[in-house]
């Protein structure tokens, strides 16, 4: 989907229904509109159901109370003037923030004792035991070490000659934020929330060997010599010259090969294909949607046409630092969309609730009222 920003969007859209577009911006509202991809649907047909949403909210509410659900989230809801919400079927509502209906205090949050903010915390334990928390210390060359932490805070490694089996590890705990991190042969790993690497102080050896836990995006180094692995699980990726991504949450390990080439145990990936271990089993998926595995490294969250609620409050629990429980039946909610991850979770929230499901916050625990 082509994204434009919410205020260009909103200014578009009202001069349209004035009848106050350029041809240019015409262009500009048909590109964005088309990017959507909603089957076939004109503009005009579009803009005509959209523009009178008060007349239509009864609709709405009908369709949201169905056992299974699917939305697509627009982004930026604290900020927006409106949203957009898709739901199975094909309708698509336009929900102005200062022309709600009434009836969408129906569709607000419930009690949240307080907010959770995306966190900020890494710790890099050294090969002697000692640990750094890296957003208690300036800038610069820590101590002791080749270690430099940037201004904005990306741990690089100096490269080294020295004979040494040292090893570190750089952990995200959960709620911690993403963080990066450049090894001492130039290969960047960026880390998610709940994630860890360990890695050698300085590859001298005939081979370059990290083991890593959670979610990490590699940019390696190529060096035909000196092959690169990854082990997470009783998985082994080798590196043949390659950008790839790693995701061994929820119980099963997902590999992405975005550019180059790698081997999965032994299987070799093409750019674009997916390596999906489960109970030991490995299968390629060739239809892999790259901006919804990377989105995360992109600071979003990005769902697909089909994410489960239980998918999408893992993510949740991760990035925040919460604890999840369950009240109510077990209705088959499915969500798709983006949201940025640098929004507050209430706001987060907010966007999810126009799908019927409620929440309620009491420091680390959600709820979750299906």
């Amino acid at each position: 989907m082509l994204y434009m920003n919410q205020e260009r969007l909103n200014l578009l859209l009202t001069k349209y229904h004035e009848n106050d577009l350029s041809p240019t911006e015409r262009a500009e509202l048909d590109d964005w509109f088309h990017s959507l991809n909603l089957g076939g649907m004109e503009f005009e047909a579009w803009a005509k159901q959209e523009h009178y949403v008060q007349n239509r909210f009864t609709d709405f509410q009908a369709r949201i109370n169905s056992e299974v659900k699917t939305y697509r989230l627009w982004p930026r809801i604290a900020s927006a003037a409106a949203i957009i919400i898709a739901i199975s079927g094909g309708a698509y509502f336009a929900l102005h923030k200062t022309q709600r209906p009434v009836e969408i205090a129906k569709l607000k949050p419930g009690i949240f004792k307080n907010d959770a903010l995306p966190g900020n915390k890494a710790i890099l334990t050294l090969a002697n035991g000692r640990q750094i928390t890296l957003n208690n210390i300036p800038t610069g060359h820590l101590q002791n070490t080749n270690v430099q932490k940037t201004n904005s805070g990306v741990l690089i490694y100096g490269q080294s000659n020295t004979a040494t089996d040292e090893y570190n590890t750089f952990t995200v705990p959960r709620g911690g934020g993403k963080h990066e991190l450049q090894l001492a042969d130039g290969t960047l790993a960026v880390l998610d929330a709940e994630s860890s690497i360990r890695y050698p102080v300085a590859f001298n050896g005939k081979d370059r060997r990290v083991t890593i836990t959670g979610q990490v995006y590699f940019e390696v180094m190529h060096n035909a010599a000196q092959p690169f692995y990854v082990t997470v699980g009783d998985q082994t990726i080798q590196d043949v010259g390659t950008h790839f991504n790693v995701n061994a949450f929820d119980g099963e390990i997902k590999t992405t090969l975005i550019e180059g080439s790698i081997k999965v145990n032994d299987i070799l990936l093409k750019p674009g294909q997916q390596a999906v271990q489960a109970n030991a089993q490995i299968s390629i998926n060739t239809n892999v949607d790259e901006e919804e595995v990377l989105a995360w490294k992109n600071d979003l969250f990005k769902f697909g046409n089909n994410t489960s609620l239980q998918t999408v409050m893992n993510q949740l629990s991760r990035w925040y630092d919460l604890d999840v429980q369950y009240e109510g039946s077990s209705k088959q909610y499915h969500f798709g969309g983006y949201v940025p991850r640098n929004s507050k979770l209430s706001e987060v929230c907010k966007i999810l609730e126009y799908s019927g499901v409620k929440f309620s916050l009491d420091g680390k625990k959600i709820t979750v009222y299906q």
